[in-house]
């Protein structure tokens, strides 16, 4: 979840506006080659989960977000966010002040952007107001639970809204998807603490936000994707015995009344047999740091109902794609990765489909499909040398759940966090690909 169990006085931190040059922070593999950009890099914080969106546009326009947080035990100011925009394309970054509001910390950043170039951050507001004294948990402030709340960016991330609360209150892992067919935000967090997770749509481009459906419930929450007003997520884990998480046969779920009702069906192999339960070190496990839920869920922005789900199974990852919203399926394509970790599967604007994943080392790979899933290109290393992880004091890196890819048709940026800079914290990497390389 990336919260800590206990803080005391909550102080306002300000953020200044800093430039990441292009001199020792980017690695250029040539005209056609890579760049390689350690953006988000903040000396004895965390910067975690790092989440890339472009603009349509403006290709060059691309904003990142991630965690901002202090190693160690709870601290005031322990929970912050970063955010960054590049007007070339990713190779050089201008941090911005992030929108707290009147909450004084920060979790789980979320980010997207519409067919409209509008921007969009969702994350978890926590502990009270500048000023206030916080007792207690940061999800809460003075027992009153927190929400998710969301800010937006009309002019390509140099400046953000005051967020906006939804219904929603601070879960482990808030998302945020957009349907680039309508203009809705869609909106995932707590229904209620400690609740299954639940959606909240805004159709009026993040200003007000409707009542929370709650979704299909999982442990660690639901991944999500919609397009054309078709809303679907996935489960795959279930709970025995009161506590110990158990892999469990993949179903998918769709609602096409904003989450208020779904029907579910099996995710089946290309014969209808229904795909059996996940394995591998990638099956979340809380005590291994491993939380982020499966099955992966990306639907694909050029097609009404084309989904597809991205499975582990051993030293493998399982791609499965329907285009009749899970009524039937083909798959599974097998891409061989062997000591994957924090994987993400996302179709691009144009309708081309890519997975990524790092190793412990940290090496980065990421494929690319041309036909929708059918196949996958070789992997590309996208780090130019392995790197190191990093360390906490407290046994594990708080605020480092996922890592993710995203498309725009000529280049795939994809994003993860490694301990480059030196020291014990982490910072977020940004490495863009041309579409040609795969």
């Amino acid at each position: 979840m990336g919260l800590g169990l206990s803080l005391g006085l909550v102080l306002p931190v300000s953020v200044s506006s800093a430039q990441t040059g292009p001199a020792a922070d980017v690695a250029r593999g040539g005209p056609k080659g890579i760049v390689e950009v350690n953006v988000a890099n903040v000396p004895g914080r965390d910067n975690g989960q790092p989440a890339v969106a472009v603009s349509p546009k403006n290709r060059n326009n691309v904003v990142v977000v991630s965690t901002n947080h202090r190693q160690g035990v709870g601290t005031s100011d322990k929970y912050h966010c970063f955010v960054a925009y590049s007007r070339d394309g990713g190779e050089n970054w201008t941090e911005t002040p992030w929108p707290y509001g009147n909450r004084a910390m920060c979790g789980d950043p979320n980010l997207v952007v519409d067919a409209h170039g509008i921007f969009y951050l969702a994350f978890n507001r926590l502990g009270c107001e500048p000023g206030v004294p916080t007792t207690g948990s940061p999800g809460n402030c003075n027992g009153v639970p927190n929400h998710v709340g969301v800010a937006r960016s009309l002019d390509g991330g140099r400046t953000w809204s005051t967020p906006v609360d939804t219904p929603l209150v601070i879960s482990s892992t808030p998302r945020l998807r957009v349907d680039t067919a309508t203009g809705w935000v869609y909106a995932i967090g707590g229904s209620a603490p400690s609740a299954p997770h639940a959606v909240s749509i805004s159709k009026d481009r993040g200003l007000t936000w409707g009542p929370a459906g709650v979704l299909p419930s999982q442990p660690l929450g639901n991944q999500v994707a919609v397009h054309d007003k078709i809303l679907a997520t996935a489960t795959g884990m279930t709970v025995v015995n009161g506590t110990q998480l158990v892999p469990a046969q993949p179903t998918f779920y769709v609602s096409r009344d904003g989450g208020q009702t779904f029907t579910s069906s099996p995710v089946t192999n290309s014969a209808g047999t229904p795909v059996p339960p996940a394995d591998g070190a990638l099956v979340p496990n809380p005590g291994a740091g491993v939380t982020d839920p499966i099955p992966w869920v990306t639907a694909d922005p050029t097609r009404s109902g084309r989904f597809a789900v991205l499975l582990p199974r051993g030293d493998n990852l399982e791609v499965y794609t329907t285009k009749d919203a899970g009524r039937t399926w083909t798959g599974p394509t097998v891409i061989a990765a062997p000591g994957a970790a924090k994987p993400w599967i996302e179709y691009g604007s144009t309708g081309l489909l890519g997975v990524m994943w790092r190793t412990a080392a940290v090496d980065v790979f990421s494929v690319v499909s041309f036909d929708g899933g059918k196949r996958f290109s070789k992997p590309v290393k996208v780090n130019r040398v392995a790197q190191p992880y990093g360390s906490d004091p407290s046994g594990r890196i708080e605020g480092d759940e996922w890592s993710r890819i995203t498309l725009d048709g000529k280049y795939a940026y994809i994003s993860w966090s490694d301990a480059r800079a030196g020291g014990s914290d982490i910072d977020g990497i940004v490495s863009r690909v041309p579409v040609s390389r795969y």
